[in-house]
């Protein structure tokens, strides 16, 4: 498919033809042990669960209970640590486990501590753990992120203020360029609409004197309309 005559061509064609520099998100299924927190105040209060598969920007998992709140608190045990991660339900549905009906969980992330987010990546890529994770850190997200520096400046900026308003990346001061890194969804197809594409981007914050790393998807279309999914 060409996309030489739409205003995203140059970053599509980027991601499809570039095939070294598509850095997806990848998935690791195998159970994991995990917990609900119904009340992040009060541990006692955490429901056991298991975790199914995990990506940098979700996971499933099941568990006896139902949970009723579209965004909630749960802990996920990941290589030596236990990674408290703020979710939002995608998807829900039942399956047997153990012979009783428990109900399972496709949650995207909402918020987590950037150097969690960063166990994670090389939990699921199965890479070592380096033996300087905050340098690491510092010179990844100094790096310009090629894929946003090829969308229209109109695009950007659309991306830049709905990360800003939702509290999910700091102001750009000046001329800098923004601390994100932007991944490619695919093509969605809308009915009765132009087509658009899907853009995972990963941007982070400081809140506190903590990092918090964030997922955010956008809808982007052929004619340079951006919404958040």
């Amino acid at each position: 498919m060409a996309f030489e005559n739409t205003v995203l061509g140059d970053v599509i064609e980027w991601f499809l033809n570039r095939v070294g520099d598509r850095r997806q998100y990848k998935r690791r299924s195998g159970a994991f042990h995990l917990w609900w927190q119904p009340d992040p105040a009060d541990p006692k209060k955490n429901v056991a669960g298991v975790g199914v598969e995990i990506s940098p920007n979700g996971l499933v998992f099941i568990i006896p209970v139902s949970i009723a709140a579209p965004e909630f608190n749960v802990i996920a045990a990941v290589r030596d640590r236990k990674i408290p991660i703020r979710v939002k339900a995608v998807r829900a549905d039942t399956v047997e486990h153990q012979g009783k009906r428990w109900n399972r969980y496709m949650v995207a992330f909402q918020g987590i501590s950037a150097d969690d987010w960063d166990v994670l990546v090389r939990h699921v890529n199965d890479t070592p753990e380096p033996t300087d994770r905050r340098k690491m850190q510092h010179q990844e997200m100094e790096q310009v992120d090629d894929a946003y520096r090829l969308l229209p400046m109109a695009i950007q900026t659309k991306i830049v203020q709905a990360l800003v308003k939702s509290g999910k990346l700091e102001e750009p001061k000046g001329h800098n360029t923004p601390l994100l890194k932007l991944f490619y969804g695919g093509l969605a197809k809308q009915a009765g609409k132009a087509p658009a594409h899907r853009f995972n981007v990963h941007s982070r914050i400081v809140k506190d004197g903590e990092v918090f790393a964030y997922d955010t998807r956008f809808l982007v279309s052929d004619t340079g309309e951006v919404s958040v999914m």
